[in-house]
């Protein structure tokens, strides 16, 4: 499958007219786009099929494959790819309808090249943005699966680490706990740089220990002589030769009791751990450091996620606008003559095309008129009752006095009516609104 080269924005621009095709070809690659100009749909879906570009512009009506056949075919060999829909006036409800099958923006024709750049543009850095999230997402993805191994090897190492240390040690203790007498093994002096035992010049256990640990660890083994713990086990430091500290893990059982219950007789080995803490050390780090990128990949995230729907939501106020531009201009523009032309004297065939052409422009408003219904449908009885008298032509003052009420608090009405409608800040009438939309 041919994928064109980065960097260039490519297009594949279908239309059957071949003075739009190459009027629009011509300015667009002015304006630095890649274009591909196809004459016919049929062609198109074949190109579609071996070749990937990023923005598709087609003409909505084409005899054979229109326009919706190749807004599927588009969609369905490369789903990222964003389609531009050209329809002229009257195809404004198949134009709607190409939205809701995919397409990503459309305008009517004629258009000025300038509309036409900024939709694509549009188009482009909306695809753009996805592409990124997209991407930070498998990042992402990555360093959370490069966190479970990491956490899983930690895991085994510190197993396998555990299994070697209960098969070995590095010293033997033995101590009577009735005289007070402790015999230390040949080799645990070693652990802690000693080439002689007698180096040790008779320091007790206990001043070898480090100051933060000694009253835990006396404490552990006091417990368990007294048989509140089936086991002795703790870890601890032990101040080597040089003066530095040497992490060990002791652990230890009475073996000897009197006849009250008394431990009489302890035995128990070391197991120099001073590499495992380093270890656990150094994993701790690393783990910090990768919830830190974890952290930031995440906030790196959101901030993908606000512009997204920031765009997302200036689509939909752009759509909502040009709904309510369709049925101001169709209230405007196009009722008023052709309520003056069905009062004219016109013939029978006159009467039935007038007919024909106000329930076609009554089709193609109705999707606009259900959205400001169910706007409607959130007014309170009073609102509904002053935006009737409103849409009668009724100014504050006479609703006011029809109501009984003070033309501020109609004038507060107003303002909660035109909010729920979504006119607050436009300057649409709300009269017109009204009254096109009853």
């Amino acid at each position: 499958m041919k994928q064109h080269q980065q960097g260039h924005s490519t297009i594949l621009f279908v239309d059957d007219e071949e003075v739009i095709r190459k009027s629009f070809t011509r300015e667009l690659q002015m304006e630095g786009f890649q274009i591909r100009p196809v004459a016919s749909g049929e062609e198109a879906v074949k190109i579609l099929e071996q070749e990937r570009f990023e923005l598709v512009i087609t003409d909505l009506m084409m005899s054979g494959i229109d326009g919706f056949g190749v807004l599927k075919a588009a969609k369905r060999f490369a789903p990222m790819t964003s389609v531009i829909i050209l329809t002229g006036y009257g195809d404004m409800r198949s134009a709607i309808d190409a939205l809701r099958l995919g397409a990503d923006d459309f305008t009517l024709k004629p258009c000025e090249i300038e509309e036409l750049v900024f939709r694509i543009h549009r188009c482009l850095d909306k695809q753009n943005l996805l592409k990124t999230l997209s991407l930070q997402n498998e990042r992402l993805e990555e360093e959370i699966s490069r966190r479970q191994q990491i956490e899983q090897q930690l895991i085994e190492s510190e197993n396998r680490f555990r299994l070697a240390l209960d098969a070995s040690s590095n010293g033997v203790w033995d101590r009577n706990l009735v005289t007070g007498e402790v015999y230390f093994g040949e080799n645990w002096h070693r652990t802690l740089g000693y080439e002689d035992k007698n180096e040790l010049d008779g320091q007790a256990f206990e001043q070898l220990l480090h100051p933060d640990d000694r009253d835990r660890v006396l404490a552990l083994r006091d417990a368990h002589a007294q048989g509140k713990s089936s086991r002795y086990e703790a870890e601890f430091r032990l101040r080597n030769k040089a003066g530095g500290w040497h992490w060990i893990l002791s652990r230890g059982e009475v073996i000897a009791r009197d006849e009250n219950g008394k431990a009489l007789r302890i035995i128990g080995t070391h197991t120099d751990i001073t590499r495992l803490k380093e270890v656990e050390a150094e994993l701790n780090q690393s783990r910090e450091e990768l919830e830190q990128r974890v952290r930031e990949r995440t906030a790196e995230l959101s901030e993908s996620n606000v512009a997204l729907s920031v765009l997302l939501k200036k689509r939909e106020e752009d759509r909502q606008t040009l709904a309510e531009q369709v049925l101001s201009n169709t209230a405007k523009l196009v009722i008023p003559y052709l309520d003056r032309l069905k009062d004219s004297s016109l013939n029978e065939q006159q009467q039935v095309l007038v007919d024909i052409l106000r329930a076609n422009i009554d089709e193609l408003t109705s999707p606009f008129a259900t959205n400001f219904s169910n706007k409607l449908a959130r007014l309170t009885p009073a609102e509904i009752q002053i935006a009737n008298l409103i849409k009668l032509g009724k100014r504050t003052k006479e609703i006011a006095a029809i109501m009984h009420l003070s033309p501020g608090t109609i004038g507060i009405h107003r303002k909660n009516i035109r909010k729920k409608l979504e006119l607050t800040h436009q300057k649409i009438n709300l009269q017109t609104t009204l009254s096109i939309n009853s």
